[in-house]
């Protein structure tokens, strides 16, 4: 579970940080008021194609910083995210949580970081995959596509 957010220099946002409880999250807010570049942060962290013109204006880099709570994941998805930070040498801070980091440069590539440790944009994704779920205002529309419906039949039906 994201615990906590931390973003720096994106977009409209010049210094932001935000924690979260259990259960549903909902961001609302007047037109520019940064909405979108949190959602765009929770994309990075999710590993997506970093875009140097979301860096604020004079801003070298954008970063964004999450810190996850795994200690109540179910036992499989637990199993998957040993995996994930034993194969990458991250590690846990002494809360147990997992920080999860991307900085995005405006003249160079982005960096991720998981647990501490420099690591590809791939093995954030991996990480993030497991911890972190966004649905947005069009999500229902995957469903009109027959592999996505195949993928939640199958989901549903635990088949692998």
């Amino acid at each position: 579970m994201l615990s906590e957010i931390r973003i720096e220099s994106l977009g409209a946002i010049s210094a932001a940080t935000a924690e979260f409880d259990r259960g549903l999250t909902v961001l609302t807010g007047e037109t520019g008021t940064g909405k979108t570049m949190v959602v765009t942060s929770l994309h990075l962290l999710g590993g997506a194609r970093a875009d140097a013109t979301r860096v604020r204006s004079g801003s070298d880099r954008a970063v964004v910083e999450g810190r996850f709570n795994t200690s109540e994941l179910g036992e499989d998805v637990t199993g998957r995210v040993e995996e994930i930070l034993d194969s990458s040498g991250a590690e846990r801070d002494d809360d147990g949580s997992v920080i999860a980091a991307r900085s995005v440069s405006r003249a160079g590539p982005s960096r991720a970081y998981l647990g501490g440790r420099s690591v590809p944009a791939k093995s954030l994704s991996n990480f993030t995959a497991q911890v972190l779920t966004l649905h947005g205002q069009n999500d229902q529309l995957r469903l009109m596509r027959p592999d996505e419906q195949r993928a939640a039949l199958d989901r549903f039906a635990e088949v692998d």
